[in-house]
């Protein structure tokens, strides 16, 4: 299958890495008012063109016809009709922040609603075009595909768009076999390619013609239609995209009379389209796996050195210096640069004072910081909590400006916030950050705040450089929350039929895909016990395979940060670490090679 679960990953990740860079340069857009960097603009309008590009490829509809909305308000910006006052901008946010949770439940998105965001995209639209255009906003053209039965469907006005900018529009046939797969190349890699060389308005595949396994005959062809425009004649795209003469077929004669209508007046060009970026999807599971198998060993030297004999402190010193190197490596490959997402904090205080109509702004101080992405990513809500605390308790005549600096040494890197002017909160002012001190917590950072009569109120929130971090799943087990690490996990069962149990000399197990699965519990093996759980979690141990029961029906994902043991869990040969998760509440890490050899008899 072409479009692979591997597409679509790479897919999800290169769109919530553009949406991050299209909200980061709109506040900077919004800033400049009037007098806009048309290369930024144009710079945010294709980074969305490709967004939908990608979605119209993968037949994500609701992902593409939002995006499609965004993109005709950002092209009004680049033209220079629209301003991105903070309104404008603000009513981008909400249909960006729309995408983030399409793209979040990308497999379910059709059950996902955007009335609300396409209503408003629309209406902006709408309110700066001539009365004669507005209409083209709401109209839809069909644009049959020459010797074909697909149809596209597309606005009047993005047609009048392209049009306008003096391009002619075509459509392009390939075959996703021979131009693709046998060439070694993805779907991704097409699109790319074909948006150098003008602008993808829709894309279709053509399912029909691929057969069904009734049919007596199945055709060997995939094909994908392409509505393109380009400032590039006929033959000139025969050239530039190596293709044959019948895979170009122009289609103005079924948009003659918007030809007309526009009279090809010509705007300023948005722009090249960005090419699409791709991550080394190869390397990205390498960083994954590394982080696993440091995680595992990390674990296997806490157990080691507390049941080893002595005579083995060589190996031990051989394996900590392994553990070393792979920490190091994952230390590395895991920083970015820190105002590569605090930027989310200062979009959070924007949006906060534009709801409640204020003056409060944030001042970002973070220099060329690097953090792990992991501990970075958990930080922007309760720093961005506690701005807002400090904002509302700031005294209302006086402008709250609050400044966030950040500073690094050898052990740990510090965040300090305190307002630009200390006379703006009243002497001896606390926050309650309760809440968001357990967050930081849970990152194994130390919170406190002091008041100053020179400096006012001052937080400060002191980060380790060096922790361990696990992937994994949290789940509630006998009243208790595990993390069950990501690198052990297959998949989970929910809805648990009784009659797939089966109980024989003391070994319970549970028949799924085939095979019969060793269910372990943490604290009985009756079958009772496990017929009350509402899930298992499949997982493996070398070449072990077992289920462990579960009261979570639903495990969520997290990053855990390892804490040290206590001298009471080091005895625990169940557990191989704890954590705090951002509730406050502490969770275990099981030792997951003790729970395969210890209640598996069949090990």
């Amino acid at each position: 299958m072409i479009i692979d679960r591997e597409t679509i990953d790479l897919y999800i990740d290169e769109t919530n890495q553009s949406l991050a860079d299209i909200e980061k340069n709109l506040l900077i857009l919004e800033d400049m008012g009037p007098n806009i960097d048309k290369s930024l603009a144009n710079l945010i309008y294709n980074a969305m063109h490709v967004i939908r590009n990608g979605a119209s490829l993968l037949s994500l509809s609701k992902i593409k016809d939002l995006s499609q909305k965004i993109e005709n308000v950002l092209g009004l910006i680049c033209t220079s009709r629209l301003t991105p006052n903070p309104e404008v901008v603000n009513i981008l946010f909400q249909g960006i922040d729309r995408l983030y949770q399409l793209i979040e439940k990308i497999h379910s998105h059709e059950d996902m609603d955007i009335d609300e965001q396409l209503v408003l995209l629309t209406g902006l639209t709408s309110a700066v075009l001539p009365d004669d255009i507005k209409q083209s906003v709401t109209a839809v053209r069909d644009i049959p595909v020459p010797d074909a039965e697909h149809v596209f469907h597309i606005s009047e006005f993005n047609l009048i768009q392209v049009l306008e900018q003096g391009k002619n529009i075509y459509v392009l046939t390939f075959d996703l076999i021979k131009d693709v797969q046998e060439k070694n190349k993805t779907p991704l890699n097409l699109v790319q390619f074909i948006q150098q060389h003008g602008e993808m308005i829709d894309s279709v595949f053509d399912i029909k013609s691929i057969g069904t396994l009734e049919e007596n005959e199945t055709s060997s062809a995939m094909p994908y239609f392409v509505l393109f425009a380009s400032t590039l004649s006929y033959e000139d795209l025969i050239l530039v995209l190596d293709v044959q003469s019948d895979q170009i077929k122009p289609v103005n004669s079924a948009i003659s009379d918007l030809i007309l209508t526009n009279n090809k007046t010509h705007q300023k060009d948005l722009g090249p389209v960005i090419s699409v970026r791709y991550e080394d999807t190869e390397n990205k599971s390498c960083k994954n796996l590394l982080n696993a198998l440091s995680c595992e060993l990390d674990f296997a030297m806490n157990y080691f050195s507390c049941h080893s004999d002595k005579v083995l402190s060589m190996s031990m010193a051989r394996m900590q210096s392994v553990l070393k190197s792979l920490k190091d490596l994952q230390y590395q490959k895991n920083r970015i640069q820190a105002n590569k997402l605090l930027w989310k904090v200062g979009k959070n205080i924007r949006d906060h004072a534009y709801q409640n109509n204020s003056l409060a702004k944030l001042d970002i101080q973070c220099g060329q910081i690097m953090m792990d992405h992991r501990i970075l990513s958990r930080l922007i809500d309760p720093l961005t909590q506690i701005v807002i605390k400090m904002i509302r308790c700031a005294q209302t005549d006086i402008p709250a400006q609050i400044c966030l600096k950040m500073t690094q040494n050898d052990n740990f890197i510090q965040v300090t916030i305190t307002p630009a002017n200390p006379q703006i909160i009243a002497e001896e002012t606390y926050l309650d950050c309760s809440v968001e001190e357990n967050k930081f917590k849970a990152v194994s950072a130390e919170f406190t705040q002091t008041f100053d009569i020179s400096t006012g109120l001052v937080i400060t929130i002191r980060i380790p450089n060096n922790v361990i971090i696990l992937p994994g799943f949290g789940v509630a087990i006998d009243d208790h929350y595990y993390v069950i690490p990501k690198f052990n996990v297959t998949y989970c069962l929910t809805n648990l039929p009784k009659k797939m149990w089966h109980e024989n000399n003391s070994n319970i197990s549970f028949y799924h895909n085939e095979q019969h699965i060793p269910v372990v519990g943490i604290s009985s093996t009756d079958l009772s016990y496990f017929q009350t759980k509402k899930s298992l979690i499949v997982c493996n141990v070398g070449n072990q395979q077992f289920a462990l029961a579960s009261d979570s029906t639903e495990p969520f994902e997290l990053d855990a940060v390892c804490q040290p043991l206590s001298k009471q869990l080091k005895s625990n040969p169940l557990i191989a670490a704890n954590c705090l998760l951002d509730s406050g509440q502490i969770a275990f890490v099981p030792e997951m090679g003790f729970l395969a050899n210890k209640y598996l008899s069949i090990c």
